[in-house]
């Protein structure tokens, strides 16, 4: 790869990054980005209050101080004022990819390849980054999932799969976001699950955090 692919890569990285970023902070996430560029490049966060048992901001308190209104942030639920929040963190490996053309004009081969190769509990996500030409923008498609969830359509025991970056799971995606790839009855792996349940699954980020809380 030259020096200028290098730079759109780069570019295109970011791009995505910041779209993302935007979309979780429209779902009321915190954003905050790795300070250095390691397997976790987001952590995100929420409060949660386990009396009204739902996602709070915190209550920001107003006193009047020398004659002046201070602002204090306080660890309180903004609803009920009395419920210390809970902090709630998610950690986000994030892969972009514009793909390979194939010969179908509106469809194109990614890899998606996982740094982080093993189960990490149900705080550690991927999001996976699919990315087209649009008429006047960049068109991306997110596929999100939960690190246990690769095992749905890949092999983690593998010895390979342990030790090398080669080891990946190849998909034709078409530009709607539609992933094309079918499972097989003898490997037992559904690729289907990139459509019915991980595309733009935002919620995946909440869930267990509401099943566990509530």
């Amino acid at each position: 790869m030259n020096e200028l692919e290098e730079k759109k890569k780069q570019i295109i990285g970011i791009y995505s990054e910041m779209r993302l970023s935007m979309e979780l902070h429209e779902l009321g996430w915190q954003v905050h980005r790795a300070y250095f560029n390691e397997d976790i490049k987001f952590i995100i966060i929420k409060y949660w209050c386990p009396k009204c048992k739902k996602y709070n901001n915190q209550w920001i308190r107003h006193k009047k101080h020398n004659g002046k209104t201070i602002k204090c942030v306080t660890n309180l639920c903004k609803c009920c004022k009395k419920t210390e929040l809970q902090v709630i963190s998610r950690y986000l490996q994030v892969k972009t990819s514009e793909g390979i053309a194939t010969n179908k004009e509106n469809v194109r081969n990614f890899s998606f390849h996982p740094k982080i190769r093993y189960n990490m509990g149900k705080e550690v996500f991927y999001v996976w980054i699919a990315v087209f030409d649009g008429k006047y923008d960049k068109i991306c498609h997110y596929y999100i999932l939960n690190t246990k969830d690769v095992e749905k359509f890949d092999n983690i025991n593998l010895p390979t799969y342990q030790i090398t970056d080669n080891q990946k799971t190849e998909l034709p995606i078409r530009e709607d976001g539609t992933v094309l790839k079918k499972g097989s009855a003898a490997t037992g792996y559904d690729y289907s699950v990139f459509n019915t349940k991980f595309y733009y699954n935002f919620r995946a980020l909440e869930i267990e955090t509401k099943n566990a809380l509530t």
